[in-house]
Formats: structure tokens, sequence, C-alpha cells
């Protein structure tokens, strides 16, 4: 497979070479329409095994086309996982893959990592851009956001405002920051409901997902202002690490798979959970106002009509002091979204 990136003499049957200032726009031009395909044409010419088209495009949506990525999920698929040469590799196929780069250890990752924990302000800026409902400009001069612009996490959207560009590096960089314990894993459930995650499967093997997430809200307000003393975790985003955690340990168990996606025009993530054949979108946002609330589900509904699903859980954590808990069910453009607006104290009892 020909590579991206290079030391020493090019030689280009090993690599794309693009000599030229038009060849190269064309190139970036034909990424962009989202042609990347070309990145496998050389292994499918040579061997004869195709990519689903499917397959191509959700590499790129989870790699952004980071040469590393692109080039260890190819690795993985044709040389890793044993498919046969004579078959297609399927989007089954690119699911194990995926979640092999969302769990090993390699070189990438680990430089990766160890730079986003030199500051706080990096997790800051990228839960700010993840997850809250306000816009940073793209702005090459702010030391943070450059580095994480070099690191290949985000990038600028057509208005110019920062957006996620890479959800693996995203979901490795939250995985990196979430305790290992949170200390409140013993409040999950309630004294008179399901005892454990194995409970919330119906026995047609779909998940629960408005009773699992409906017990989160409980579980918050369970575990009151303890969850500000969870170790190593800001205040300010405490809700979404915990349900970060909440469904990745509920996913284990069940044996479903958990990832970040980031819609296009959007620039935020979304967490998606894939069960046997079925896709559950769980959107987390910050209260910052009614009408964003509203606009927010109209957003979905948009959003969802593209994809293809009927239904979301959005998940609103407010942080405001004397915020009221919210269970809402809408219907809008004939999306089934369900909300959830989860108080979330900000001060221990004696700060009070």
């Amino acid at each position: 497979m020909r590579r991206f990136g290079t030391q020493g003499p090019v030689n280009s049957k090993d690599n794309y070479v693009v000599a030229r200032s038009e060849e190269l726009a064309d190139y970036i031009r034909r990424v962009k329409e989202g042609r990347y395909i070309v990145l496998f044409a050389q292994y499918t010419d040579e061997v004869g095994q195709p990519f689903a088209p499917k397959v191509v495009e959700m590499i790129h949506k989870q790699t952004a086309g980071q040469p590393f990525l692109v080039n260890r999920f190819a690795q993985i698929l044709t040389e890793e996982l044993d498919i046969p040469k004579t078959e297609t590799i399927q989007m089954s196929h690119f699911s194990q893959a995926h979640e092999q780069l969302l769990t090993e250890r390699n070189t990438n990752i680990f430089h990766l990592i160890t730079n986003v924990r030199r500051d706080p302000d990096f997790e800051k800026m990228l839960m700010h851009i993840a997850f809250y409902q306000e816009s940073r400009r793209f702005n090459l001069d702010n030391d943070i956001i450059s580095e994480l612009a070099t690191y290949g996490i985000i990038g600028a959207d057509e208005d110019g405002m920062c957006q996620i560009l890479n959800p693996i590096y995203l979901h490795r960089v939250l995985q990196a920051f979430l305790p290992l314990i949170n200390g409140l894993e013993d409040e999950y459930f309630p004294q008179d409901g399901p005892a454990e995650f194995s409970e919330y499967i119906t026995p047609t093997e779909q998940l629960e997902m408005p009773t699992l997430i409906e017990n989160f809200k409980d579980f918050i307000a369970r575990a009151g202002y303890r969850i500000l003393q969870v170790p190593d975790t800001p205040k300010e985003f405490v809700g979404q690490y915990l349900l970060f955690a909440y469904l990745d340990e509920f996913v284990k168990i069940v044996g479903a798979t958990m990832h970040l996606e980031v819609p296009t025009g959007r620039g935020r993530a979304d967490l998606v959970i894939s069960h046997n054949g079925q896709i559950y979108i769980v959107e987390t946002k910050v209260w910052r106002s009614e009408r964003g609330y509203e606009a927010g589900k109209r957003q979905l509904a948009a959003y969802l009509k593209l994809e293809g699903a009927t239904d979301v859980y959005y998940v609103v954590f407010d942080y405001r002091e004397n915020s009221e808990r919210r269970v809402e069910t809408d219907i809008v453009d004939d999306c089934t979204i369900r909300s959830y607006v989860i108080p979330v104290p900000q001060a221990l009892p004696s700060q009070m």
C-alpha cells in the first residue's frame, strides 16, 4: 500500500507523489468531495480484494484522512483480521478494526496522549468544542488551538470556527482523562430496579435505551454533590465524563460497541452505540438557554433524516443553580427525540 508520509528519497511506487500545485489542489478537492477511495485502489488492483464503499467512507469519517490511522486501518483489515482475499471487506470487518484502534496501544496514540496531558487547557478546549453549544474561532495564533490542529484533532469549518476532525483521537483523549474508578459505581442502580446492566436488554435483543438513560439521570440525582469528588475531573465537565463512563461500562458488559461520530457540518461529537444491528445515538450538550435547547432538537432532526435514523437521546447537562430535571419526547419532522435535562451540582454543601 502506498503511503502519504515519507522521509528521505521518494519512491513513487510506495508514496503518493504530487509534483505541481494544480495537482495538489485537485487531490485536495477529490478528498473533500469524498473520492478518497484512491487510498486503497492499488491494493485492490494488486490483490483483487475490494473495500465496500461504506467502509471507505467510515474510515475517512473516523480518521479525517490522518495518514497513520488510515494506514493502520488498512493494515488491520488486510493483514491482521485474516479476511479471505476472495471476500469484500465489509462493515463488520471495519467494526472489528475500529474497536482495535480504540483500545490498542501504539506509538502514535501514546505521543498524542502524552502531549495533550501536558496542559489542562487542551482538555478544556476539546470539551468545549466537542460538547458545548458554543463556537470557538479557529485562530492558529492561539497556542492551544494551533497544537490541537497540528495533532489533527481539530480544524476549521466553513465559517472559520473550530470543529472536531478526528473522532478516534477524541475518543482516545477522553479515555485517557477518564478516571479508572469514579467512586460512584455502587450508585449506578436503584434498590428497586435493575441490579445490573445486562437487564437493560429486551427479550428481542434490543437495548432499552430510554430506561438506561432515565436511570443515568436518576443516578446523578442519587449521587448528588458526591459527583464533585470524582478524582481528577473538572467539575464543569463531570456530567459528560460520568455519562461516558456509564455507557462505556454498559457496552462492555452487554457486548455492544461505542464510538464517537462528528456529523458533517455540526462539528460536535455524538456517542454512537451499536448492538445486534441496531444503532443508538446519544447527543450531549450543556444548557445555555431555552432557545438553544429547542434549536438543538431541530438540528438533531435534520441530522437524523440525513443519516436515515429515526430516534435519538438528547442529554443536556444543566450546571445552573436551581435547575430542574426534564424528560420530554418530541416528534420533529417524523423523528423521535427523547430529551433529558439533568441538573448537575456545582458546589459541596459546605460551600453553598
